[in-house]
C-alpha cells in the first residue's frame, strides 16, 4: 500500500506504528534515566531547578517588553556602533529630550491640580456664603439660596 508522490514513497500504517512506539519507549528511557541521574546527585537536581527558575525568569521579562522596550534597545544597539564622540552627543540630546518631556509631564501635572484646587474653592465658597459664585475655569454664575424649614411649609 505504497504512494508515490514526487518520487517518493510513504510508508505502510503498520511501519508508522512501530516507529511511534519505537519513539515513546525511547522517551520512557530517557525520562527514566534523567530521574536517576537527579536521584544520585541531589545538588545537580537543585541546580537544575535553579536553571529552570532562572530560565522562567528571562521569558517573562521577555514577553513583558513592548515596542517602547525594543525601540530604546534597538537605539543603544545603534548608538554603541558610532565613533565615542558622535556616541555621546546623542546620548546628550537624548538626555535633553527626555528632560524636556519630564518638565512638561510635571507641568501638566501642576496644572490638573491647580484646577482641582480651584473646584474645591469654589465648592468651599459656596457653603460659605449665598452669594453668586463665578467658576473661574467656565464662568458660570451659581446662585444659592439657604435653605429653611419655613420656606418648605
Amino acid at each position: 500500500m505504497s504512494l508515490k508522490r514526487c518520487g517518493v514513497k510513504t510508508k505502510s500504517a503498520p511501519n508508522r506504528e512501530n516507529l511511534l512506539h519505537r519513539i515513546k519507549r525511547d522517551r520512557t528511557l530517557l525520562n527514566d534515566y534523567f530521574q536517576d541521574l537527579a536521584t544520585r546527585n541531589p545538588q545537580s537536581a537543585h541546580r537544575k531547578e535553579e536553571i529552570t527558575k532562572i530560565a522562567a525568569s528571562k521569558v517573562a521579562a521577555i514577553q513583558k517588553r513592548d515596542s517602547y522596550d525594543l525601540f530604546f534597545e534597538s537605539a543603544c544597539i545603534s548608538i554603541k556602533t558610532l565613533p565615542p564622540k558622535l556616541a555621546a552627543e546623542a546620548k546628550s540630546r537624548i538626555s535633553q529630550i527626555i528632560t524636556e518631556f519630564e518638565i512638561r509631564a510635571i507641568s501638566e501635572h501642576e496644572a490638573q491640580q491647580g484646577i482641582e484646587k480651584e473646584k474645591q474653592q469654589v465648592v468651599k465658597t459656596v457653603r460659605v456664603s449665598n452669594e453668586p459664585v463665578i467658576d473661574p475655569s467656565s464662568g458660570i454664575v451659581y446662585e444659592f439660596q439657604a435653605y429653611s424649614r419655613k420656606s418648605c411649609l
